[in-house]
């Protein structure tokens, strides 16, 4: 695969080993271009957490390069990246506004004063629709609620990269449909660089400008799906024909390679 100098995440040929020597990721080469969301599906043990882990700086012993605008993630400071977990991450001991304060301190640098951070915590959590759970305590929040403080957090600190693994998973069907579409229209008003893994092959064609495909055979390089559904309105997506004919390409692709 080649690479131009365009702006966007790179990812060259990046494999992750365990200390007993066995792989965790495989060869894994992809360039996301800025501004752009990717999804990735693939089976459980494939390395798709360890890539988002990788990219995020939580693991450094990888070898390859993971670039960003052209230049390495190894050197810290060189992009700010937000990281969405499966299990929220929010701490139980701060209120919600605290939680999406700190986050502001610790990425912000000076960009901001504190009245406007102040500013930009309410705007999200009225963008998330939970303005008034400010002052409450995550663990008195139900899964819905603290997954929208966890997008808020996230999209507050204004990420050049946002690395999400499997966010909705713990939700149910409805509450799931609200936060995906919530989730999209917040990163059209305010695009960012976008990773998003998910077990869910329809999220990943709802959500995906392309999908990424990992294989359960950590040597083979993952498939990437060109997603026409993605252009459509979003409350058409589930019914269009380009939906059902993508998910038939992709449960193809899955039956191959898993």
């Amino acid at each position: 695969m080649s690479y131009s100098k365009n702006k966007g995440l790179e990812i060259k040929g990046v494999t992750v080993e365990y200390p007993g020597g066995q792989c965790a990721l495989g060869h894994i080469d992809l360039c996301l271009p800025e501004h752009s969301i990717y999804t990735v599906i693939g089976p459980s043990g494939c390395g798709k957490s360890t890539l988002l882990r990788s990219i995020a700086g939580l693991i450094c012993s990888y070898t390859g390069d993971i670039l960003f605008n052209g230049l390495s993630l190894r050197e810290q400071g060189t992009a700010l990246i937000g990281l969405v977990p499966q299990n929220y991450g929010l701490l139980p001991w701060k209120t919600v506004q605290s939680n999406i304060r700190m986050a502001m301190k610790i990425s912000d640098s000076g960009r901001q004063t504190k009245q406007q951070q102040e500013q930009q915590i309410i705007n999200w959590l009225a963008a998330m629709g939970i303005a008034e759970l400010a002052q409450r305590y995550p663990l008195s929040l139900s899964g819905g609620q603290q997954q929208r403080v966890a997008l808020a957090r996230a999209f507050a600190i204004l990420p050049e990269i946002m690395l999400l693994d499997e966010p909705f998973s713990a939700l149910d069907a409805i509450t799931r449909e609200e936060i995906q579409t919530l989730f999209l229209e917040n990163w059209i008003s305010h695009p960012t660089t976008a990773l998003f893994v998910t077990h869910d092959v329809e999220e990943a064609i709802l959500l995906g400008e392309k999908i990424v495909i990992m294989s359960s055979n950590k040597e083979e390089s993952p498939v990437i799906m060109d997603n026409p559904v993605f252009h459509i309105t979003h409350e058409d997506k589930r019914d269009s024909d380009e939906f059902f004919q993508q998910s038939k390409r992709i449960r193809k692709v899955m039956q191959e390679k898993w």
